[in-house]
């Protein structure tokens, strides 16, 4: 924008846009510029080819002259006046009310109007500060409240780095400063270690805060666990000045440093955050290990064919080593269905024929004949008689033909050899004391003669 110029009248203070009114000014020539105020003496900060016109906001003012080695003089003096009435207002204010601190003093070149600034915990309109200040200095006073940032910007100093203060040595507006950009930089939450001269939290904490979040951003938080291929581990600290991660391996408690370029390039690889891993990794392996535990087995064709058998080797399958041939119908007879039949007269079990008497051997229990005990089983024909009562009333069993006296050279039933010996009596029936027919239970023949 043509024949408009930025004039700045309080170091790293606000920017006044003013008409030149036909000068020809540069950076850094002194002017005088007439205000509501009185005349004011500033120097030039932006030259016309400078102005951006959107930057423009409010009435102009207009330059009225440039400034003279006695406007300079003037404005030295009322400076030092400014510092000395300072303490004088800060003492009138102390007297009304304690908490009120004076922030800064300034006059015009005249030394007949003035602006005083206080800070204060309430809202308060000053008008008795602006009455009293008034007063006592002989000036026309005009008094407005600002902040504690505004206090230090207008009184100076030193920060913690050993220099001037940002605020009064260049920035112009103070930047919207929070407990999260202290935190970004790894930096303690201390009041005292964040905190600048006004009490308020650093200013420089906004300046580097965008590095430190592009450094840190691709990188696992401090606290959060990772999976590495040595094990899984914590991640302790982050360097954002070195680009240094520490790890520290959970199995082996050992802390190990990472540049923060190698991480990164393994970040979502070799190197995974472990909720990823529990979360979405784990069920996948589960299901891909149940799959192999279930799965049977893969046909895979082959180039050879399997050899063939010879002709005279007789085939065989699985399992015929152990199996025996069938019986023929006629030989299967079941043990059970014999056992189970009972006499047709009702004395005895077993089929007996009707050719045959009862076997003749005692009684047993059920005073049926004494063979059927056990079912099935045929028991060999006693020669003796049944046991019968003496006159005591005991039961007496006779002797046994055994028993008897035998002759030499005869048998049991009295049949010999050819050579005189003793014929043995030859068992009937199946192998085993097993016979058909009979009396007893088990259907044992009765004409088995020892």
């Amino acid at each position: 924008m043509d024949n408009i110029v930025g004039v700045r009248f309080v170091e790293a203070g606000p920017i006044a846009y003013c008409a030149p009114d036909g000068l020809n000014l540069g950076m850094g020539d002194y002017v005088v510029v007439r205000t509501d105020r009185g005349e004011r003496l500033g120097w030039v900060v932006i030259t016309p080819d400078q102005v951006i016109s959107a930057a423009v906001d409010g009435p102009l003012r207009v330059v009225d002259r440039l400034a003279s080695e006695e406007d300079v003089g003037a404005w030295r003096a009322q400076r030092e006046r400014a510092q000395e009435d300072l303490g004088r207002a800060q003492a009138i204010a102390t007297r009304t009310d304690p908490r009120v601190r004076v922030a800064s003093l300034t006059y015009d070149l005249a030394g007949e109007c003035g602006e005083l600034t206080y800070v204060a915990h309430d809202q308060e309109r000053g008008e008795w500060l602006r009455r009293d200040a008034s007063r006592i200095l002989e000036v026309d006073l005009e008094v407005q409240q600002v902040g504690d940032r505004d206090r230090a910007k207008a009184l100076g100093g030193l920060g913690q780095c050993g220099r001037a203060l940002c605020c009064s040595s260049w920035q112009v507006e103070f930047p919207a400063i929070s407990i999260k950009m202290a935190k970004d930089q790894g930096l303690a939450p201390n009041p005292s270690k964040i905190s600048g001269v006004c009490g308020r939290l650093l200013c420089c904490l906004s300046f580097e805060v965008e590095a430190y979040r592009e450094i840190v951003g691709t990188l696992p938080k401090v606290g959060k666990r990772v999976s590495t291929p040595v094990g899984r581990a914590k991640v302790i600290s982050i360097n954002a000045l070195t680009e240094v991660v520490r790890l520290r391996i959970d199995e082996t408690g050992e802390v190990i440093e990472i540049p923060a370029a190698q991480l990164r390039s393994q970040y979502g690889t070799a190197v995974r955050p472990a909720d990823l891993e529990d979360q979405v990794e784990a069920p996948i392996r589960e299901r891909d290990r149940e799959l192999r535990d279930n799965f049977l087995d893969v046909l895979t064709p082959i180039d050879m064919p399997a050899p063939r058998r010879s002709s005279n080797e007789p085939r065989r399958e699985r399992g015929d080593r152990n199996e025996r041939p069938p019986r023929p119908e006629g030989e299967r007879r079941s043990s059970t269905s014999r056992r189970s039949r009972p006499a047709r007269d009702g004395s005895g079990g077993g089929d007996a024929r009707p050719d045959r008497p009862p076997r003749s051997g005692g009684a047993g229990q059920d005073g049926a004949p004494r063979g059927e005990g056990r079912p099935g089983i045929a028991r060999r024909r006693s020669s003796g008689a049944a046991p019968v009562a003496n006159a005591d009333g005991n039961t007496e069993r006779p002797p046994r033909p055994e028993e008897a006296p035998r002759v030499a050279g005869v048998g049991p039933d009295g049949e010999t050899n050819a050579d005189g010996t003793p014929r043995r009596a030859r068992r009937r029936g199946r192998r085993g004391g097993r016979r058909r027919g009979g009396a007893g239970e088990g259907g044992g023949s009765s004409e088995n003669v020892e």
